[in-house]
């Protein structure tokens, strides 16, 4: 590590194709599409210079976390190319493996596969897993060339072995996340004001479950009066409840990533690893955005947070993020449940799911 005011010269090898990364990382930062798990430099974390210097400086290895669109497109490329005009999110895939296969950046896809098995089944998941570990091979200009319209696709290749993974088995982040996501649910179709409901929720985390960070900051933007809740919980209204359940389940996935996400930067160690989360869904990289602010008191976290959420609770806000930090507080304070059920948060789902089973269409 160099001293702060220490100058560094970093040169890049002659035929590193250093115009093309700097165009792909323009078109990564206007779809605002990669989030740090991190305090950026000054400088921003896409920039050329900041990423080298990071890597051979600092001995950092950075990793990409992707969501499971963009997994899936990296692998359908793989297996079928690129078709022009490019659909947006195949476009946003190909740009960021050629980022990342070019600048030495780790793709970690696993929550991915596992939404996947869960949709589609074990086999459908292993199936995309083969192709993607095609993707994941190291051909950067390939990925460049078919990044930047020169190329439409990789050269003729079978996928990878199967092998064989249970993809399909239950995490336990995630069923954590579904109970936290049918109480947003049955909240959301009650005649409760949009205060109310945020208050009841957060009331219902401190007595009956736990505070969870990007649960909690999910439901903070999808209770509020101004959320684009139609694309955040979809079809929660329709007469087909078994279609309202499989929209709160695929929220608790969006859930999971970022759950997933903090919890991978928690455990990392700062100094040699960081993580960033790769999304097309601008909801959830809005929510990402506000899981590291760089806050280090309680009432700190407060007046940030309720500046930040201004565009979702107007006037409102500053009651809201107090609601945030007064669960905090209490909920870190607080002893751990005594004799819960055996299966308590199960429990918990099968009484959601009844409810929203029984709710007639609002």
């Amino acid at each position: 590590m160099l001293e702060d005011d220490a100058t560094a010269m970093i040169c890049l090898r002659p035929d590193f194709p250093a115009e093309d990364v700097r165009t792909i990382i323009h078109r990564l930062e206007g779809s605002q599409a990669l989030v740090p798990g991190f305090i950026p430099a000054p400088a921003g974390f896409l920039r050329l210079e900041t990423i080298t210097y990071a890597a051979l400086i600092e001995g950092v290895q950075t990793v990409v976390m992707p969501d499971r669109n963009i997994v899936s497109r990296m692998a359908r490329i793989a297996r079928t190319g690129l078709a022009r005009p490019a659909e947006p999110t195949s476009q946003l895939a190909a740009e960021i493996m050629a980022l990342c296969q070019t600048v030495d950046f780790d793709i970690e896809p696993s929550i991915a596969f596992h939404e996947l098995a869960h949709r589609q089944g074990n086999d459908a998941a292993l199936e995309e897993l083969s192709w993607f570990r095609v993707a994941d091979q190291n051909r950067h200009q390939t990925w460049l060339d078919i990044a930047l319209g020169r190329a439409s696709k990789l050269p003729v290749l079978s996928p990878a072995a199967k092998g064989f993974v249970d993809l399909a088995a239950p995490l336990n982040r995630w069923v954590r996340n579904y109970a936290v996501a049918l109480k947003i649910a049955s909240l959301e179709l009650s005649p409760l004001a949009r205060r109310a409901k945020a208050r009841a929720l957060f009331e219902w985390m401190v007595s009956d479950f736990i505070v969870a960070g990007p649960a909690a900051m999910f439901a903070t933007m999808y209770l509020s009066p101004r959320a684009a809740r139609a694309r955040m919980m979809k079809h929660l209204r329709s007469p087909d409840r078994e279609r309202a359940l499989a929209g709160i389940r695929n929220a608790a996935w969006d859930i999971t990533y970022l759950s997933e996400f903090v919890q991978r930067v928690k455990t990392a160690n700062y100094n040699s690893q960081r993580f960033i989360l790769a999304t097309g869904d601008r909801t959830m990289a809005e929510l990402a955005s506000l899981l590291f602010l760089d806050i280090e008191t309680l009432d700190g976290f407060r007046r940030i947070l309720s500046s930040a959420i201004v565009p979702w609770w107007g006037d409102d806000a500053p009651y809201v993020a107090k609601l945030i930090c007064d669960a905090i507080e209490v909920g870190e304070a607080r002893e751990p449940p005594t004799s819960p059920s055996r299966d308590y948060v199960g429990d918990l789902i099968v009484a959601g799911e009844t409810e929203i089973r029984e709710r007639q269409r609002a």
